[in-house]
């Protein structure tokens, strides 16, 4: 692993949000960083650009990761939040029913896709003439750039988070349908949606994103192999 997922490690950032331990590792502030960095123009805007994007990138994972927690408490759970390079987690104590996992699970997705839906609608009232916001400002410009890029990065990073590869939540998903049984063949699942899903993104010019796939894809080969030889 590329980060220790211990919150009470040097370089953490930690408070409290609607009652929930919240923990953001250094790392996670590399991510929106390379994400944006190759973008050109004038560098005061490149700057506020990635600053935008930093933004967009903590509000959209701590959401995803909040959706986590809020079902972890409906069902009796005290959960905590620790976002690093590669993502973030909601973790908890305790037993829950097979149904109840898969509301969690799905729980952060689904209020990604929330958050998009909402800036998207921030957006629409706005060409209809809602807001009396002028768009043309500086202001205006970085809060269209700011709800456009909420829109897109929860709209598709919810989309991949859906999909069956461990540890993303379509992979835990598919582990609580399949009742956490045959973890031979969930595991060779995920590595070859991985492995496609980062073809993809190399087509599309995202090579972070299939690195990352590419680096999912392994991961999820090794696990099938090792559940081969009895464990998982």
């Amino acid at each position: 692993m590329f980060f220790r997922t211990d919150p009470n490690q040097p370089g953490t950032l930690r408070f409290r949000l609607f009652g929930f331990p919240i923990a953001i590792h250094w790392s996670f502030w590399v991510i929106p960083i390379l994400f944006g960095a190759g973008v050109g123009g004038d560098p005061v805007e490149q700057t506020r650009f990635l600053l935008i994007l930093v933004i967009v990138f903590f509000i959209s994972i701590l959401g995803h990761e909040l959706g986590h927690a809020f079902a972890y408490r409906r069902y009796g759970g005290r959960p905590s939040v620790f976002i690093h390079g590669m993502g973030g987690m909601a973790s908890v104590h305790g037993h829950y029913t097979r149904k109840q996992k898969i509301i969690i699970t799905i729980a952060g997705p689904l209020f990604g896709f929330l958050m998009a839906l909402i800036c998207y609608g921030i957006l629409l009232l706005y060409v209809r003439g809602f807001f009396p916001i002028n768009w043309q400002s500086a202001g205006g410009v970085y809060l269209y750039i700011f709800l456009k890029n909420m829109c897109y990065l929860n709209t598709f990073w919810s989309f991949l988070n859906f999909l069956p590869i461990m540890p993303l939540d379509g992979g835990q998903l598919l582990g609580h349908i399949m009742n956490d049984k045959k973890p031979v063949l969930r595991g060779k699942i995920g590595a070859f949606t991985a492995f496609v899903a980062g073809i993809i993104l190399l087509q599309l010019g995202y090579i972070f994103g299939m690195i990352l796939f590419g680096f999912l894809a392994y991961q999820n080969l090794q696990a099938a192999e090792r559940a081969k030889r009895g464990y998982w």
